[in-house]
């Protein structure tokens, strides 16, 4: 199975913890790392690999094509709706700037059950 998750780096204080749920999607820190979770389901990791650039890169153009598209945009989901994804969009960006939210590609196998 792979898979793309977003994560926080690991040994965040309780102040870093707390911004990067902030500017993050729901349930983005926890105790365990994304490798390790995937281990307590019962996977191999096979490959992570840090696609935090690509991360970055794709949240700038969404944030670029929500200024760009403003009027539209605001005409379709109204001011305020507009105004909290373009805060949230601002807020993911500010996350990965300051370290606070990794992107990564999950590579993991489920072993065969043994006979």
């Amino acid at each position: 199975m792979a898979g793309y998750v977003i994560h926080t780096p690991a040994g965040l204080s309780p102040a870093q913890a707390e911004r990067a749920t902030t500017w993050g999607p729901s349930y983005v820190t926890g105790p365990a790392t994304p490798d390790e979770l995937a281990q307590q389901a019962g996977f191999v990791v096979r490959e992570r690999r840090d696609v935090t650039g690509e991360y970055r890169a794709t949240s700038a153009a969404f944030l670029q094509a929500r200024t760009e598209l403003e009027a539209a945009l605001r005409a379709a989901e109204g001011d305020a709706a507009f105004e909290a994804q373009r805060a949230q969009e601002e807020e993911t960006l500010a996350g990965i700037d300051a370290g606070l939210l990794l992107r990564s590609l999950l590579v993991t196998e489920k072993p065969a059950p043994r006979p």
